[in-house]
């Protein structure tokens, strides 16, 4: 595993740093990989998906909920005036994720159909099934069927999101049927940095991401009966999450906290959200801020408590939280309350234990529980759903943004007032940004493809639902 590891994290230096870069501007063709080692590509594949986790695309949601607030620099800009223009994205899209995380999968899938390993293919499923999920959710219409065939089509049409999203699940599924055939000698081991080659925890992680992606749905599809039945054959305790161990050293550090190291005074917490966990007497809320002064700063490379903000942060690609939090509010919506409010409790337990509330913090604990998590307190049914919803915001802070964001976008919890100043030409209603506008590099190099894909979806500025948040 210390030999996948040393490997994995050179590796991975070096990839962050070419995906780092548009594509257009480096003499990388990803659509001609050299002939890589499955044991190679893996271990890179799982970084990146981890990176892009925890980097930009978590960023600027986190940014959009009230989470994070920018200060100073382009952080400031993002957080006052939305100033999410077509380049914010161009990173991520041509390097994290499809001269990324989508090109490492697609290599896995095919050279591993190639040598019969079945389990590099299922593993590459669930990671390319979760890169693409990520994507539609924040832009929606991308390249999907055409996308990743080199130079059979260097200019991708895009699909419509809600193929996509069947595509995402359709994937996870294919990739459930490879993880199931039998082992074969030379698959996955210390190069799988999650779960060791266990092909059965790969499949319970693909059984959790089909009910983080028919979530997604809700606003357009009878969904939540799906979403227990995925739920039920996914993790059982927190002991099974897939977490992705980051490192000491800068090269291979959580990204939320090497930005805070980098980039320190140009991003803090949204003063609201730490004052909403401290009037909440939250027993969170010393391991995700540390109060200086007025200001709460995610990241103090002194303060060893601040949980997701570590160098060596460990961060689960799906938390068990998550998990019984999709529970809760699916049981709600099916008329099972009693069933809602044990997976809520569950939920918070599961919190609390994983950033280290102890026994010493019980009655805190149960206080809050008792106060934020109780949904008899709750009249109506949404106003239940809003209780779910809310301790998700709190949950899920800083390690899964992006579930946080697209609980808003789907149903409107928490409320979150925009700033006055967030009105422009890219988001004229002034809302809450609901999307992000497509890349300047597509743009530019397949412009045809990107104006069909606006034609289609009524445009692409920030106010503009796309179709899975669309009423």
């Amino acid at each position: 595993m210390k030999f996948y590891k040393k490997i994995f994290f050179s590796v991975l230096a070096l990839s962050l740093i070419l995906h780092s870069c548009d594509l257009e501007e480096s003499n990388i063709d990803p659509s001609r990989p050299l002939n890589v080692e499955l044991s190679l590509i893996l271990p890179t594949a799982i970084g990146q998906s981890a990176f892009n986790q925890m980097a930009l695309p978590a960023r600027q949601p986190g940014i959009i909920v009230q989470h994070f607030a920018g200060i100073d620099a382009q952080q400031l800009g993002y957080s006052e005036n939305y100033l999410f223009e077509e380049n914010t994205f161009n990173n991520y899209w041509n390097g994290g994720a499809y001269g990324g995380v989508l090109k490492d999968a697609r290599d896995l899938i095919q050279q591993g159909t190639e040598e019969g390993q079945p389990y590099y293919v299922g593993i590459g499923k669930v990671l390319m099934a979760e890169e693409f999920g990520r994507l539609t959710s924040s832009f929606g219409d991308i390249p999907f069927s055409d996308a990743l065939k080199g130079t059979e089509s260097i200019k991708p049409v895009f699909d419509k999101q809600e193929d996509v999203y069947d595509g995402v699940l359709r994937i996870l599924d294919e990739a459930i049927i490879e993880l199931s055939k039998p082992a074969v000698a030379g698959g996955p081991a210390g190069d799988d940095l999650l779960f060791g080659g266990n092909a059965s925890k790969w499949i319970k992680l693909a059984h959790g991401l089909k009910a983080r992606y028919l979530m997604h749905l809700t606003k357009r599809r009878s969904v939540y009966a799906q979403v227990l039945t995925e739920v039920s054959a996914s993790f059982v305790s927190q002991a099974e999450e897939p977490v992705f161990q980051w490192q000491s050293a800068i090269t291979a550090a959580n990204p939320l906290a090497k930005f805070g190291l980098e980039r320190s005074n140009t991003l803090k917490i949204d003063s609201r959200f730490g004052e909403a966990l401290t009037n909440r007497v939250d027993p969170r809320r010393s391991r995700y801020f540390d109060l200086q002064g007025s200001q709460y700063d995610f990241h103090n490379s002194n303060n060893t408590k601040l949980i997701w903000a570590q160098n060596n942060s460990a961060i689960p690609f799906l938390s068990f939280a998550e998990l019984k939090l999709y529970e809760a509010e699916a049981r709600l919506m099916t008329s099972d309350e009693p069933g809602a409010q044990t997976a809520l409790s569950a939920a918070v337990d599961a919190s609390m234990a994983q950033i280290g509330v102890g026994a010493s913090e019980a009655a805190e604990v149960t206080a809050y529980k008792a106060t934020y998590a109780n949904l008899a307190l709750a009249a109506t049914q949404q106003d239940k759903l809003r209780v779910i919803i809310g301790e998700a915001y709190y949950t899920l802070y800083a390690h899964q943004e992006q579930t946080v964001w697209t609980n808003y976008r789907r149903t409107g919890y928490p409320a979150l007032t925009p700033p006055a100043t967030g009105t422009s030409g890219l988001n004229p209603s002034g809302v809450v940004p609901r999307r992000w506008v497509y890349p300047g590099g597509e743009k530019t190099t397949n412009s045809v493809n990107v104006n069909a894909a606006i034609a289609n979806q009524g445009g692409e500025l920030l106010d503009k639902n796309t179709w899975a948040f669309d009423n």
